[in-house]
């Protein structure tokens, strides 16, 4: 018990206070153990990594013993994980086997994939835009007005939807935005400062 929940959040306590004290007060010694405290971060990130490519490889092991060698996509990804690392290691990353699989592998399949995003994005906005409401009327205006003004046969048609496009882009989409990330960073403060004081039990395994 003491070593699964009373020692992490020990150490998460003075870590979090730590670094917080050094980033409003400036203090040497504080100062110097929040610089030691954010290089451990970068060995920890690393490790968790490391964990993370383990527990892939794991759970696509046990989808290849369980299809009994006839899942595919498990054996693309562990066969094309482990020539990506065998040839990282050997070869080194300046090596033409290396940019090979960076620039008609990995590019290629993340383009691939920020494409099949576009549709989905189309069919979200779709749903999106049926005017039920005063507030899907608006967002479906809106939308219709900055698509026009995004493309040429849009200004063609509707020469003020630039003006307009630029004027949401600028004013209302930059100020939804801001909104956004200030909720963002007030919960994230508020996860923090959960972790810190130890009440926020996910992050030991919890509920």
């Amino acid at each position: 018990m003491f070593a699964k929940k009373t020692l992490p959040t020990i150490i998460a306590f003075v870590c979090g206070v730590t670094v917080v004290i050094a980033y409003f007060f400036n203090i040497p010694f504080i100062q110097a153990r929040a610089q030691d405290i954010l290089k451990w971060q970068s060995v920890i990130a690393v490790f968790a990594l490391g964990l993370g490519a383990v527990n892939i490889i794991r759970i696509h092991v046990n989808n290849v013993q369980r299809s009994q060698n006839r899942n595919l996509y498990s054996l693309a990804l562990l066969l094309t994980f482990a020539i990506t690392i065998l040839v990282g290691v050997f070869a080194g990353q300046n090596s033409d086997a290396y940019k090979f699989i960076f620039d008609y592998i990995n590019v290629p399949t993340g383009s691939a994939i920020f494409s099949l995003l576009a549709f989905y994005i189309g069919t979200a906005a779709y749903r999106a835009f049926r005017a039920k409401n005063a507030e899907a009327a608006i967002l479906l205006l809106t939308g219709c007005i900055v698509m026009l003004g995004r493309v040429p046969l849009g200004a063609k048609i509707l020469p003020v939807s630039v003006p307009l496009t630029n004027w949401i882009m600028s004013v209302l989409n930059v100020g939804g935005q801001r909104g956004v990330m200030i909720a963002g960073a007030i919960g994230f403060i508020a996860v923090s400062l959960r972790i810190i004081v130890g009440l926020e039990r996910r992050s030991y395994g919890g509920e």
